[in-house]
């Protein structure tokens, strides 16, 4: 099983849009990265996302691209404060891929959780960045990270 945590794409300021939804380099930043791993033949079995409108928008891009037929759903615990560990126990009950777009610095802290086993370890990353971790001997280890700059 892998995971697949996204930071969501750039987004406009919030003295532009309050909603704050993806700017235009967030959106090609996003497609160019689910082009690339649709080419890398990642697959999905579920899409996670915030609710916020940004990471709502980077899911569905990243679906349509490579899991047309799955449609991404809002869930509980993934905005940028709250606490991975109240999720983790449902991440490792699913035996499928799955991608979870968020925030930072949730993001930050849900890497650092799987696989230091605290939160303080810091993964730093700039909008549109993908964490790919695997679970293996129940452990999760980390197996790539994409930068939409890197692309």
């Amino acid at each position: 099983m892998n995971l697949y945590i996204l930071q969501h794409g750039e987004a406009v300021a919030k003295e532009i849009d309050p909603e704050r939804p993806l700017s235009e380099q967030g959106i090609r930043d996003i497609r160019i990265l689910a082009l690339h791993m649709q080419n890398m033949g990642v697959q999905l079995g579920n899409v996670f996302h915030s609710g916020k409108l940004r990471a709502q928008q980077s899911a569905r891009l990243v679906a349509e691209t490579i899991s047309p037929g799955i449609q991404p759903l809002q869930t509980e615990g993934l905005n940028p404060n709250d606490d991975p560990t109240v999720i983790i126990g449902d991440i490792e009950q699913i035996n499928e891929n799955i991608l979870i777009a968020s925030h930072m610095p949730f993001v930050s802290r849900l890497c650092s959780t799987l696989l230091t086993g605290t939160t303080t370890a810091e993964f730093a990353s700039i909008p549109g960045t993908l964490f790919c971790l695997e679970k293996v001997d129940n452990k999760w280890r980390l197996t790539y990270m994409l930068r939409p700059d890197f692309l």
